[in-house]
C-alpha cells in the first residue's frame, strides 16, 4: 500500500512546490509509482510538469466537487509521473466547501483506493489556512515542512503548530512531520551562515512540538532548478548530478527508507 504526503508550510514562497516535483521526480526515477496531487489554485506543479492548464478538460475541482472520480483526471507526464492537475477554478473551493458535509474529508474520501496503484501519493497544498490545506492535512499519512532560510519562514512555524494542534484536538486526528526542508538562500557560503542559524533554532523547536525530531535536509540554491521547471521537468530529468540534483534524491531515498517500501 502506498504512503500519501502533504508538502505543507503556512507561508507561500518556502519551495512546497518546488520540493513536491523534484522528489516525485527521483521517485519515479527510482521505479516507484508516483501521483502528485496539485491543490494549488496557481498551479505551479501543474505546470511545473510539463502540462499545459489550459488545454486540460479536467481538474481536481471537478473532483472534489463530484463532476468527475479522480481517475477520469489523472494525466501521465513526460517525466513518468502522473498528475492530478489544478485549475484555476479551485479559487472557488473554499465558498463551495463551506456548505458540505464533513468538509474537512472531502479529498481523503476521493483518494480512497489509489493506494494500490501508487507507492507514493504527493500534495502540493497552497499556504495559509484554508480548507485546501486542511483537507491535504487530513488527507496524508505524513507532511514536509519545506522552509526558506529566512526568519520569517520560521516564526510562522508556530502558526503551523497551532493549526496541527488544533486539527488533532478538534478532529482527532494527529499529524505527523515526516521531514523538513531547509532552502538556501543565493550565495550563503558564511561561516555562520543564516542557514546554519535557523536550523540550530529549528532543532529545539521541532524538539519542543514534536514526540520523535524529524530530519531536517538543506537544499542548496540553484537556477537550475527554475530552468528545470520553465522545461517541464524535475531536476532529476533535467540535471541530476548538479548540487540541488544530488540534495534531492538524497532527500527521496530518506522519503523511501522512512516507508520501508524499498
Amino acid at each position: 500500500m502506498g504512503q500519501s504526503i502533504a508538502f505543507v508550510h503556512h507561508k507561500g514562497g518556502t519551495g512546497k512546490t518546488t520540493s513536491c516535483i523534484n522528489i516525485a521526480g527521483w521517485l519515479a526515477k527510482m521505479k516507484k509509482n508516483v501521483l502528485v496531487v496539485d491543490l494549488d489554485p496557481q498551479g505551479n506543479a501543474t505546470t511545473g510538469l510539463g502540462i499545459d492548464r489550459k488545454a486540460i478538460d479536467y481538474s481536481m475541482y471537478e473532483v472534489l466537487f463530484g463532476q468527475k472520480n479522480i481517475q477520469d483526471v489523472i494525466l501521465e507526464t513526460f517525466s513518468g509521473i502522473h498528475l492530478a492537475p489544478s485549475s484555476m477554478d479551485l479559487l472557488a473551493a473554499e465558498t463551495h466547501m463551506a456548505g458540505m458535509a464533513n468538509q474537512t474529508l472531502v479529498l481523503k474520501k476521493h483518494l480512497r483506493g489509489l493506494e494500490q496503484y501508487y507507492d507514493y501519493i504527493l500534495m502540493d497544498v497552497p499556504p495559509g489556512s484554508t480548507m485546501l490545506m486542511i483537507n491535504g492535512i487530513l488527507a496524508a499519512e505524513n507532511i514536509i515542512i519545506p522552509l526558506d532560510s529566512g526568519v520569517f519562514a520560521y516564526e510562522t512555524m508556530e502558526t503551523l503548530r497551532t493549526l496541527l494542534k488544533d486539527i488533532g484536538e478538534e478532529l482527532g486526528i494527529e499529524t505527523n512531520i515526516m521531514l523538513v526542508l531547509l532552502r538556501e538562500y543565493p550565495g550563503a557560503n558564511l561561516l555562520i551562515s543564516p542557514t546554519r542559524e535557523i536550523q540550530k533554532m529549528l532543532k529545539e523547536f521541532l524538539t519542543a512540538c514534536c514526540a520523535e525530531l524529524p530530519k531536517i535536509f538543506t537544499v542548496p540554491f540553484s537556477h537550475k532548478v527554475y530552468e528545470a521547471q520553465k522545461k517541464g521537468v524535475p531536476i532529476s530529468h533535467y540535471s541530476p548530478f548538479s548540487n540541488v540534483g544530488r540534495a534531492y534524491k538524497k532527500i527521496a531515498k530518506e522519503v523511501i527508507s522512512y516507508g520501508n517500501l524499498d
